[in-house]
């Protein structure tokens, strides 16, 4: 797979697990608040929910240090450039 594919492939999935992290979290917070009476919301009760938000982030957690792994030469160059000494001229 060529390198600009993977980090596409790599974007949409960090993306789409964002979003459902960011979904899961408003219904944790908004719909299903701590201590409120335990019940179904949007097809889960709030223990599913908490695992789902859990497992979401770990997902996150992986992808996003694959991209970052896959971008290391770019970031130590980029920050050699950034703290290099700026030219007299």
């Amino acid at each position: 797979m060529r390198k600009a594919n993977m980090h596409y492939v790599l974007d949409i999935i960090e993306g789409l697990i964002l979003l459902m992290l960011a979904v899961s979290g408003f219904i944790l917070w908004l719909a299903l608040p701590e201590g409120k009476a335990p019940g179904e919301v949007f097809l889960f009760d709030r223990h599913t929910w908490v695992e789902i938000h859990r497992w979401l982030s770990v997902g996150l957690l992986v992808f996003f240090s694959t991209h970052v792994l896959t971008h290391l030469t770019w970031l130590s160059y980029m920050t050699k450039r950034l703290l290099r000494k700026p030219d007299k001229n």
